[in-house]
Formats: C-alpha cells, sequence, structure tokens
C-alpha cells in the first residue's frame, strides 16, 4: 500500500504546478500525509537536474515579453525558485529585466510586478536583493487593481490591507498568496511528521500555519 502511495505522488511532484492547498487536507489519511513526505525527502536527496536554460526573472519576463501568458512564464521561474535552482536563488534575480524598445502598458506592468516580486522573496528567503529593482520606472503610474472586480470600492480596501509591501510601493494591489507553492507543503508536513504529529488535523494545522507566517504576514 505504501509502494502505491508513493508511486502516485512521485508522478504528482512532476507536475508543473498545482493548486498547494490541495496538497494538506484534514481529510487525507495520516498514511498518505506519510508516503507524501516520504517521496518529496527522496526526491530532494536526489542531486537537481539543471535544464539548458535556467528559467530566472529575467528569462521570465523575456518571454513575457514575446507573447508568453505572465503567470506560466512566472509559474517556471518559482518551479527553479522553489525546485531544482532554490541553492542559486540569488543568480535567479541578479540579472536586470531587459525592457523592449517599444514598451505597452502590458508589459510596463509585468516588469513593475516582476521587480516586486524579487523584492518580496528575497525578504521573505533572505537573500540579498539586487538593486536594479529599485528603478523608480518599476513604479506605475496608475493603479493596478489585479482582480475582475476593479470598481468594486470594498475589493480595492480588501486588496489595499492584504498586498504584500513591495507590490504595493509599485502600485500593483493583488492577492497576498502569489507565492504558494507545492514545495514548501511537503517540507512542512515532513516538519510536522518530525515533531511526532500523528493526526491529519494537526498536521493540517501546522502547515497552514507555516504558510500564513511566510505568504499572508
Amino acid at each position: 500500500m505504501l509502494n502505491t502511495l508513493k508511486t502516485r505522488f512521485a508522478t504528482f511532484l512532476k507536475k508543473e504546478s498545482h493548486d498547494p492547498a490541495k496538497v494538506v487536507r484534514s481529510t487525507l489519511t495520516f498514511e498518505t500525509l506519510q508516503a507524501m513526505a516520504q517521496v518529496y525527502d527522496e526526491r530532494k536527496r536526489e542531486v537537481p537536474i539543471m535544464p539548458a536554460t535556467i528559467e530566472t526573472m529575467a528569462w521570465a519576463y523575456l518571454q513575457i515579453c514575446q507573447g508568453e501568458d505572465p503567470w506560466t512564464a512566472l509559474g517556471n521561474f518559482t518551479n527553479a525558485w522553489y525546485g531544482y535552482a532554490k541553492h542559486i536563488r540569488a543568480d535567479l534575480v541578479s540579472e536586470p529585466l531587459t525592457r523592449p524598445e517599444q514598451q505597452t502598458e502590458h508589459i510596463h506592468r509585468w516588469a513593475a510586478f516582476c521587480a516586486a516580486s524579487v523584492e518580496f522573496l528575497c525578504d521573505r528567503y533572505s537573500i540579498a536583493c539586487p538593486d536594479w529593482v529599485n528603478d523608480p520606472s518599476f513604479v506605475l503610474e496608475t493603479p493596478w487593481w489585479r482582480t475582475r472586480q476593479t470598481d468594486d470600492p470594498s475589493v480595492r480596501r480588501r486588496l489595499m490591507h492584504m498586498t504584500p509591501a513591495p507590490f504595493a510601493r509599485r502600485n500593483i494591489f493583488c492577492s497576498n498568496l502569489l507565492f504558494q507553492n507545492k514545495y514548501e507543503m511537503y517540507e512542512w508536513i515532513q516538519e510536522a511528521l518530525a515533531q511526532g504529529m500523528t493526526t491529519p488535523a494537526e498536521i493540517h494545522r501546522y502547515a497552514r500555519q507555516k504558510e500564513i507566517s511566510i505568504h499572508e504576514t
């Protein structure tokens, strides 16, 4: 049974993205959570396979400029940051963005978003933040409300309250859950098990508190 679960989650880990909130649920069995933690531990022990192209933030922005969906490009960067290239995080953000000569509002907004993301991640993970993010051109003249309900005053108030400071300083107002990820969730499951937690409910609470401390404060 355990080997079956481990096989299932080894496949699950290979997926590029999924909702990390679904990784830990109080309805999951202890055996399932244990299998998830074991698979992740085994994967961590493997030597990371570096792709031919390291998906840095500068690379992600270039992809956006070339027409890639911004969330796909940033998702690939996130896989590098939390996954195969986490040991070289400073290198993932050191290169300044190369902006095109003809800059549309779309491209300008995402440049600001990338700069805010780098500042946010460097602060949360104690990485020296590169100076290029402080370019004043990354501060948008007009607020960018990352919601479909842009004209709803209550939604705007909620976003102003929850938006992480690096984004708000650049006039971007968005969710504070931008960088939730599966990698940390597996690590927190491991930590909970190592501390002797044996019920899914308490493991779920532990992981949720860790998530809040990093992504929602």
